[in-house]
């Protein structure tokens, strides 16, 4: 719901753990004088620091934040959700890596939903240097998304998606389940077909 005076962007994002880290390894030189990845505990009412993407889903399994650095060694500003793609899956490397919470079934077959990229903020109620600096590394986490996935999402029926990215190995890991069920909650989805050469001469 748009609130007045607010700013945000989401993208949809199917990433496995490795596809994580490469996003990480990406963002990380272009914000290490910016902001860190931090995780909540609700229930202790505590946040952990983190040197990487990695790390931070490692220790949470489900969501990680990117904020900008404070003043006194903390964090400040609005805050950057990665929240993780949902795999319902047999696959035990898969789901060693992801937690092993989704284990597919006759009931539940395997599939795949997406996580996402988003942030929300009110840049009215920051301070200059808040504003200037949340904008850099928003710009920066959006830039380097997009460096290491690729668009090819469409619907069930072909429609291309410009608001999901896909990373290689979240890509080749589904690609090579033809009865994988890609979906995004009862939006049916499915990877771009490459075309082939011949199609594209024989399209001429």
């Amino acid at each position: 719901m748009f609130e007045p005076g607010s700013r945000s962007k989401q993208i949809s994002t199917f990433m496995l753990p490795e596809d994580e880290a490469v996003f990480g390894e990406a963002l990380a030189p272009a914000i290490a004088d910016l902001g860190q990845w931090q995780t909540h505990d609700q229930r202790a009412r505590t946040i952990t620091l983190h040197g990487s993407l990695p790390d931070a889903m490692r220790h949470d399994r489900t969501q990680a934040f990117l904020r900008l650095f404070g003043r006194d060694g903390d964090t400040e500003g609005p805050i950057i959700q990665y929240l993780h793609t949902t795999v319902v899956t047999t696959d035990e490397a898969v789901l060693t890596d992801t937690g092993g919470r989704y284990r597919a079934t006759t009931e539940r077959p395997e599939s795949m939903a997406p996580g996402r990229l988003a942030f929300k903020w009110f840049p009215e109620d920051e301070a200059d240097c808040v504003r200037r600096d949340f904008a850099a590394m928003a710009s920066t986490a959006w830039k380097a998304l997009r460096a290491v996935t690729s668009p090819h999402i469409e619907t069930f029926e072909g429609k291309p998606l410009r608001r999901y990215r896909i990373g290689p190995a979240a890509k080749a890991w589904a690609l090579d389940r033809p009865n994988l069920l890609l979906h995004d909650y009862a939006l049916r989805l499915r990877i771009r077909p490459v075309r082939r050469t011949s199609d594209v001469l024989g399209a001429g």
